[in-house]
């Protein structure tokens, strides 16, 4: 909740936004270490702070269990560096990463972890038996109503967040779009395209909703639209494989994209 409330006050995107992100999580880490009684000899740690206790000693002669925030660095990085090699003209695709002293600590504290706790599907394939897969909880939303002609994205326009594909297929099928916040790539991203921000509730008027993200640990606008009774394809980096509503797709896979949306629109 902490880190939420700072998040908000930071720039929307940006190497700097990160930057202070984990100058925070490192000093709230040494917060908490502070406090931490020696009697604790279990721990639950959630994964911002993983790499900092352990670097500093804090989890030695303990076990532990870790909350699975988002993909460890090392996979996040390398989800991100494959999205930048495919499309280089990105703008933030490549403008932050971890050094390697903080995604070293991080690798070998989750190799010690006693149990992965998370909903997210992608991120509990990484665990193998030390994962304890949690159930997603969607949220109360009443259903929408109305003629149904557009796709919405949930997200401001990133590369990480699949905007690049989503566009690819979206010129090629003629797709109505609905952006659900600020395009951030380049101002003239979606040249060519019918998109356009939402006018009212993002979710109004979505045939479908459609994330194709190399990177997503929080999927809460799926979740809405999900329980608002409106599809759902999402790559499988969103964490949802499986889930009631969802068809997933790999990163990156413009074919199995429009494959998805010309199933979603022949129902």
């Amino acid at each position: 909740m902490v880190r939420s409330l700072v998040s908000r006050r930071l720039s929307a995107q940006g190497a700097e936004r990160q930057r202070a992100l984990l100058r925070f999580d490192e000093a709230l880490a040494r917060r908490y270490a502070g406090a931490l009684p020696f009697s604790a000899t279990h721990l639950v740690v959630s994964l911002d702070l993983l790499p900092f206790l352990w670097r500093d000693g804090v989890l030695g002669g303990r076990t532990f269990d870790v909350l699975m925030t988002r993909q460890p660095l090392a996979d996040l990085q390398s989800a991100l560096d494959l999205a930048h090699l495919r499309h280089p003209e990105s703008r933030t695709l490549g403008d932050f990463r971890v050094s390697p002293d903080v995604v070293a600590a991080e690798r070998e504290a989750l190799a010690e972890a006693r149990h992965w706790v998370t909903p997210h599907r992608e991120v509990a394939k990484l665990a193998g038996n030390k994962s304890v897969l949690l159930d997603w909880t969607l949220p109360a939303i009443m259903p929408t109503a109305g003629e149904k002609t557009r796709i919405a994205f949930p997200a401001s326009t990133l590369g990480r967040k699949g905007a690049y594909e989503l566009r690819e297929v979206a010129k090629r099928l003629g797709l109505r779009i609905t952006l659900g916040g600020g395009v951030i790539e380049d101002a003239q991203f979606w040249a060519g395209v019918d998109a356009a921000p939402a006018a009212g509730h993002w979710l109004s008027g979505a045939r479908a909703v459609v994330l194709p993200a190399w990177v997503e640990h929080q999927p809460r606008r799926l979740l809405q639209a999900l329980a608002a009774g409106v599809p759902v394809i999402a790559s499988n980096a969103c964490g949802l494989e499986g889930v009631s509503g969802v068809i997933s797709i790999p990163e990156g896979d413009t074919a199995a994209l429009e494959r998805a949306l010309a199933e979603v629109q022949a129902r």
